[in-house]
Formats: C-alpha cells, sequence, structure tokens
C-alpha cells in the first residue's frame, strides 16, 4: 500500500477549458475531415511542442452532425492558439468553411447549457413555494 503513487492536488493539475465552435459550409462535413483540417493548422501554428503543450481533446460525443457543432477540451493557457488555429482553416476537402467560435467555458455542462442550449430536468422543475405565513 504504501508504493502506490499519490494523486495531484488540484492546485497542482493543469486546467483545463472547453471550446464550443460550430463549422459553417456549403455542405455537410464529416467530423473526420474538420479533426484532420484543424490538426494540421495547429501544427503550422504552433508546431509539434506546442500542440502537445495545449493537451488538445476533441469531445467526440458532443459533435452535433446537423448543427455542425463541437467541443475541443485544451489547456488555458492555449485557449487562443486553438481559436487562431480554427480561424485559419479555410477550406476541409472541396468546401469552403467559415469555422466559428461560439465560446469558452470552464466545464463541459456549462459549454453545453451556454452555448448548445442544452437543457436538463432542473431546468423544468418548478420554483419552491414559500409556506403561507401564518397571520399574528
Amino acid at each position: 500500500m504504501a508504493d502506490r503513487t499519490k494523486i495531484l492536488p488540484p492546485t497542482l493539475r493543469e486546467k483545463k477549458r472547453y471550446l464550443a465552435f460550430e463549422i459553417i459550409s456549403e455542405e455537410k462535413v464529416e467530423f473526420g475531415d474538420i479533426l484532420n483540417a484543424f490538426w494540421h493548422s495547429l501544427l503550422n501554428l504552433v508546431g509539434e511542442v506546442g500542440a502537445s503543450h495545449a493537451n488538445i481533446w476533441f469531445i467526440s460525443d458532443s459533435w452535433d452532425e446537423n448543427n455542425q457543432r463541437g467541443l475541443i477540451r485544451c489547456d488555458n493557457k492555449y485557449v487562443e492558439y486553438v481559436r487562431a488555429a480554427l480561424a485559419l482553416i479555410e477550406r476541409i476537402g472541396d468546401n469552403r468553411v467559415i469555422p466559428y467560435t461560439l465560446g469558452v467555458s470552464g466545464t463541459m455542462k456549462a459549454a453545453r447549457r451556454k452555448f448548445f442550449g442544452e437543457r436538463t430536468l432542473e431546468d423544468f422543475e418548478p420554483p419552491e413555494e414559500e409556506a403561507p405565513k401564518t397571520g399574528e
């Protein structure tokens, strides 16, 4: 038991940010094609070392095929580089595209609520009513 490594305390962990984006295009774009175009753009912008420090992760189950929206997780120090790499994408395959950053959030749940309009059951619960006051 004593040889187990300890987990990092929250103060020493890397801070994450979730960047919500939308792809405006002439035709629907495949998720894999977006990944390839983004990585090509990011590697040209910051290089391999910068890309590894950015700790990029595409949240694949957040990709909305119909609205062409998704989430990218990255390190908080590299948010502006990720935004710039997205903005530099002009074409994906034969389609001209306009990548649009909807916003940045600290949690995935907040990003989905603020930028994608997702709702949960908590949003539909009626507010608790106060008990009627008794007269004196």
